[in-house]
């Protein structure tokens, strides 16, 4: 079995993080037509799953998702590299979040607006705290293992 701060794990998941963010900016550089669009086909096929599910919360999960994801990964970073931070993990998905509405203040069809900042902001605060606890439960079975072995 891989151990979870292994060389390999060190270097993937740092390169996961900052693909998610290209990801995530790639979205952001989409003129507000093509990202309408895309919108609408997430929405026409969760409609058949969940009918009356509106346009504006599927964009605004949309969110929330792309930035839960981004603070798991940049907590789980934080944890490979034995720091055992909550704060710098959380400010650098904050920056991610500002850069972001930032970066689509330029494109067009497009708006920042504070309160997106706002909601992928909590979207890498529950990553974190999901990622944290992960973390936490990893420890300890990893805790029980070692002492059933040694009692």
């Amino acid at each position: 079995m891989l151990h979870l701060k292994s060389s390999r794990l060190r270097i993937l998941f740092p390169l996961l993080t900052v693909l998610w963010f290209a990801f995530i900016l790639a979205r952001s550089l989409k003129s507000g037509v093509q990202s309408h669009s895309e919108s609408s086909l997430v929405h026409s096929f969760l409609q058949g799953l969940v009918p009356g599910i509106t346009m504006h919360f599927v964009r605004k999960f949309a969110h929330f998702l792309e930035y839960f994801l981004l603070g798991g990964l940049l907590l789980t970073d934080d944890r490979l590299y034995g720091r055992r931070n909550f704060v710098w993990p959380a400010l650098l998905g904050l920056l991610a979040a500002c850069t972001d509405e930032l970066v689509q203040r330029f494109v067009p069809q497009r708006s920042g607006e504070i309160l997106d900042v706002l909601l992928d902001f909590s979207g890498v605060l529950t990553g974190c705290w999901t990622a944290l606890g992960l973390w936490t439960l990893l420890e300890k079975r990893k805790g029980r293992k070692e002492r059933n072995r040694r009692g």
